[in-house]
């Protein structure tokens, strides 16, 4: 019988139909039910109905299409319908919190440049110019969730972004769980996006702690890995260099070799239901890739998993913490004409301040209407426009457009707490301006302002 295929849930409400169609000659419209297939699995079934004349004799027609995989497809864009109103949300409110964040930064630095470097007041500074950081951090992790987030490349230490959001991935797990690091502190430099690495370490825990469900031990270690002509013939996606590696393991249930093949496919999830999407596992793959690394999973079934990624090592030193100790006398500037183009008034009264007692003459507008109106007072007698790129009215990077396009040799600086949508970093990048990302130190501030000065190109 046919509707002994239906799924128990859904069986009643089938019967009924049924009923409906044979005794009062009703025609149901199509409808969705689960079916259970002969080997157990359940699927998605479209359902029709309706009575016709068979043989003389009052019978039921009844068409069945499988929908699965349609199913499946209108799940994930649903998914990706979600993400899109996720990523605008997420911009909008980076743009606005960065900018508080540039201010809170800005004038802890301005504080702790008159500060001597014994007075214990500046360690108390510094600690809350460290969470102003991390609070910047979690605002490039809601833009990666979101894939807002361009690749921002830099020398990174990957122990001590692990080391940075321990707390994080603490709560992330629960009390059932327990987190154990082992990282190199002298692990090479690493060429990467840290807020990139971080969605890989958290993807990998969040991975580990699902294969746990009762709970257990993650541990989390880094190594120095020298990869040898060996090796690199043993795995494929490998090649001979120096790496740190990544390591990750839990002690799930492990996996079997045909789940271990399929692992980093799109889509592909080993949860039931609405539990995963199936995404964690191939966007920690971009990720590597994207840095020119690898990942090799090795697991089997009872003996839980070991996932490693490697990231290339570059022979640099460490990046330092940032500081406004190196505003030294060759930062300063000679007198030079900036127009500064700010609509957050504490981000524009903060750039003004330190622009103008480090040797510049600024002229601050808070959009480009005013901006416009001074540039034409002064006859566009300046050598460098620093500008935001979302701006009320127009927007920064047509208006130094215009500018550019009345004074060619007019130098250009743009900043923002989000730049908004692949089209906007595009055209930045096809003019060839220089941009910042908010927040931003003082001390960045002032390096990138004379180093956009001294470039003939900017």
């Amino acid at each position: 019988k046919v509707i002994e295929f239906v799924h128990p849930d859904y069986r009643e409400m089938a019967s009924e139909r049924m009923k409906a169609v044979l005794y009062k000659e009703a025609r149901f419209p199509v409808v969705e039910e689960k079916f259970i297939k002969l080997d157990g699995s359940v699927i998605d079934v479209e359902i029709s109905a309706m009575t016709v004349n068979y043989k003389g004799e009052k019978a039921v027609q009844v068409a069945f299409q499988e929908v699965t995989e349609r199913k499946q497809l209108e799940e994930q864009l649903r998914q990706a319908q979600k993400m899109e109103s996720v990523g605008t949300m997420a911009g909008g409110i980076a743009h606005d919190f960065n900018n508080y964040l540039t201010a809170i930064e800005g004038y802890i630095d301005l504080v702790l440049m008159d500060i001597p470097e014994n007075d214990p007041v500046r360690e108390e500074l510094l600690e809350a110019r460290r969470s102003a950081d991390r609070a910047a951090n979690l605002t490039r992790q809601l833009l990666l969730f979101s894939r807002r987030e361009p690749m921002d490349l830099r020398p990174t230490d990957l122990s001590r972004v692990i080391s940075d959001i321990q707390k994080m991935m603490d709560r992330l797990l629960g009390e059932r769980y327990t987190l154990a690091l082992e990282l190199k502190e002298s692990a090479w430099t690493v060429k990467a996006d840290a807020g990139h690495l971080e969605q890989v370490i958290m993807n990998l825990i969040v991975n580990a702690r699902d294969a746990m469900p009762g709970g257990g031990e993650i541990r989390i270690s880094t190594e120095n890995v020298q990869v040898d002509d060996d090796y690199a013939r043993e795995h494929s996606d490998a090649t001979v260099g120096s790496y740190v590696c990544l390591i990750v393991s839990d002690e799930g249930s492990g996996m079997d070799k045909q789940t271990l093949s399929h692992i980093f496919d799109p889509f592909f999830s080993t949860k039931s239901g609405k539990e995963g999407t199936g995404l964690g596992l191939s966007v920690v793959y971009g990720i590597v890739s994207q840095h020119g690394g690898w990942i090799d999973a090795d697991s089997s079934p009872g003996r839980g998993a070991v996932f490693r990624v490697f990231i290339p090592a570059m022979p640099m030193e460490r990046e330092q913490e940032p500081g406004v100790q190196g505003l030294v006398e060759d930062l300063k500037g000679n007198g030079e004409r900036v127009l500064l183009v700010e609509d957050e008034s504490a981000v524009r009264a903060l750039a003004n301040r330190l622009l103008s007692e480090h040797g510049y003459q600024v002229y601050a507008a808070g959009d480009a209407d005013e901006a416009g109106s001074i540039f034409e007072k002064e006859k566009g007698d300046f050598d460098l426009v620093f500008s935001d790129v979302v701006l009320p009215g127009e927007d920064g990077i047509s208006f130094v457009g215009r500018l550019r396009r009345q004074r060619p040799e007019l130098r250009v600086l743009l900043a923002s707490g989000y730049s908004g949508d692949e089209t906007n970093r595009v055209e930045i990048e096809q003019h060839g301006y220089r941009f910042m990302q908010k927040p931003y130190s003082l001390k960045v501030l002032m390096k990138t302002i004379k180093d956009v000065l001294g470039d003939t190109n900017s």
